[in-house]
């Protein structure tokens, strides 16, 4: 097993695109039979369930994607408050036992149970100069039926992807000048909004959108709309 750690940390350190970093590390999950796993990435000074935070998922119902893109529902996730309180790794049960619950914490239990969501676990991700983050995987049963060895690569690859993305931020671009246009395209894309969507939204053809798009991209030095919105987060350009 520590060889193969070894040949991810060594991947993930010729990685030179926040995406593909976030992408590496889910793909481990997957391959160790991860069924449906999410990332997030905070703002430094904010909470993790603060609307600012990107979250890039797999495998979680649509439904369930769409509630936890409003505000609201996603401030009464305890969850990865907790996780990141104990500094450790939780069962989403253990999360939900670690703390004293307001009715509308019950409420969000409620809901995941509603939608299958009950065996995973999240994972506390430390980075440099505090930048955090948090991780859930969830293997579709009881944690105590997955392998050990399985858990441990899951979650050495989860810090260490996490740890690469906080250096990209880091190493990232200086100053960065967009345009009224970019940075409302950009605001767009951080509230989980689609290129058609955005395109719908501002009244423009969608075409027009995959414009400013790669613009942001060039710009931002990103090959996507995750790496585009996460090294925005260091540039402060989320909150302008």
């Amino acid at each position: 097993m520590t060889q193969v750690m070894q040949r991810h940390f060594a991947s993930l350190d010729r990685i030179s695109d926040i995406a593909e970093a976030i992408r590496y590390g889910c793909d481990v999950a997957e391959e160790e039979g991860a069924v449906r796993q999410s990332y997030h990435v905070t703002p430094l000074f904010e909470e993790p369930t603060s609307p600012s935070t990107i979250v890039y998922s797999r495998g979680f119902p649509e439904e369930w994607l769409e509630r936890y893109e409003d505000a609201d529902f996603r401030r009464d996730d305890p969850i990865p408050r907790r996780v990141l309180a104990s500094g450790t790794m939780l069962t989403w049960r253990e999360a939900f036992e670690a703390g004293r619950n307001t009715p509308r914490n019950e409420a969000f239990f409620g809901a995941m149970r509603d939608h299958g969501l009950e065996h995973g676990f999240g994972i506390a991700l430390f980075g440099m100069h505090g930048r955090d983050g948090y991780a859930a995987i969830d293997f579709g049963c009881p944690v105590d039926q997955v392998p050990d060895r399985r858990i441990g690569l899951v979650r050495a690859i989860a810090q260490a992807a996490h740890q690469r993305v906080c250096v990209l931020i880091e190493n990232g671009p200086g100053k960065i000048s967009l345009s009224d246009r970019e940075r409302e395209v950009l605001g767009w894309f951080t509230e989980g909004k689609s290129l058609s969507v955005t395109a719908d939204i501002m009244g423009l053809s969608p075409d027009t959108v995959k414009t400013y798009s790669r613009r942001i991209y060039t710009k931002l030095d990103a090959s996507d709309r995750v790496g585009a919105v996460v090294k925005a987060l260091k540039l402060g350009l989320l909150r302008a």
